[in-house]
């Protein structure tokens, strides 16, 4: 295990949690009628609690990598902690007011950019980055698609800021597939207890979920042999 990287994908952990944190809660945070949850920071605190253990598992699992170091794992620890953060609070206002917070998203698109513009250079990758360009317009055109609302189209934008540097081309595909599928599987159960056809999906976390989902999972097949040969 290199310490200086664990301690480093700490820091960026608490900070990331500690930045959206602030941004949530905000004076001018919208609060949605009287919904308590809103109005205090209780939403908050609670996606603090969740986001935080995921990033301290993400440090130990990236500091385990045999680079070291590095921006691919700095990246995917701050990224995930962050993702997470957004996932819990969005999976709440999106299902309860089909609404989430436009400025915590254009933060995180800030900070995805942030950090995936440099890894784009060191990827060197040019389909990478091609993918990567056209993805992103792609997902800020749907912004004006009537049907569409502009939260969806910022939170697929920000499946392939996070995604492609981080993730690579491939597994931000099949996160994006998966999203697709889990929010048809809503709308399909919805539409048969409501028995009608007028569904309102909350798109917003089951875009998210994947995206979070994902590198834990890369991380979990790829550290626990890492630890374990370390143990042994």
């Amino acid at each position: 295990m290199d310490s200086i990287a664990l301690l480093t994908y700490l820091g960026g952990a608490f900070l990331t949690v500690g930045l959206f944190y602030a941004v949530a809660k905000r004076k001018s945070r919208p609060v949605y009628g009287d919904d308590p949850y809103l109005q205090g920071v209780k939403l908050f605190r609670l996606a603090c609690w969740i986001a935080l253990p995921v990033g301290i598992l993400l440090s130990f699992l990236q500091s385990l990598a045999v680079t070291g170091l590095d921006l691919v794992g700095f990246s995917t620890v701050v990224l995930t902690t962050m993702v997470s953060y957004l996932l819990v609070i969005f999976a709440y206002t999106d299902h309860r007011h089909r609404m989430a917070d436009r400025v915590l998203l254009h933060w995180a698109i800030g900070l995805g950019l942030a950090l995936a513009i440099p890894r784009l250079i060191e990827l060197q990758s040019e389909p990478t980055a091609v993918i990567f360009v056209f993805s992103v317009l792609m997902s800020f055109a749907v912004m004006f698609v009537p049907s569409m609302g502009a939260s969806d189209a910022r939170s697929f934008m920000l499946l392939f800021i996070v995604g492609l540097p981080t993730l690579g081309i491939m597994p931000t595909y099949y996160a994006f597939v998966v999203g697709i599928v889990l929010w048809l599987l809503y709308g399909i159960v919805f539409a048969i207890r409501q028995r009608s056809f007028k569904v309102s999906i909350p798109l917003v976390p089951y875009i998210l979920l994947p995206l979070a989902a994902a590198p834990i999972i890369i991380s979990l097949s790829l550290g626990v042999p890492r630890f374990l040969s370390v143990l042994s």
